[in-house]
């Protein structure tokens, strides 16, 4: 849809940091620990990154991240539902 396309774009702008229109393996990282994801070791990370980088030039470009995120938000949300929500029975 056009608002999760433009909730994606901010949010790659919000990930990087150093605003080169990159984002690094440190930027992924950090961002993927801030929304929650604090099960992700840095070979998950690594693997996530190497997924995203469609030309591997070391670096995730917006349209790389377009592909991505959705894949890796869905699955990891899901993770995190389970693991807040569990407890509540919120999740079966």
């Amino acid at each position: 849809s056009e608002l999760g396309k433009s909730v994606l774009k901010q949010l790659f702008n919000i990930v990087d940091v150093d605003g080169s229109g990159y984002l690094d393996k440190k930027e992924v990282g950090t961002a993927l620990k801030l929304l929650g994801f604090k099960w992700l070791e840095e070979k998950h990370v690594e693997k996530i990154f190497e997924r995203a980088d469609l030309d591997e030039n070391g670096e995730i470009c917006l349209d790389e991240f377009m592909v991505e995120a959705p894949k890796t938000l869905r699955t990891n949300l899901i993770k995190l539902a389970k693991s807040n929500g569990g407890d509540m029975g919120l999740l079966v």
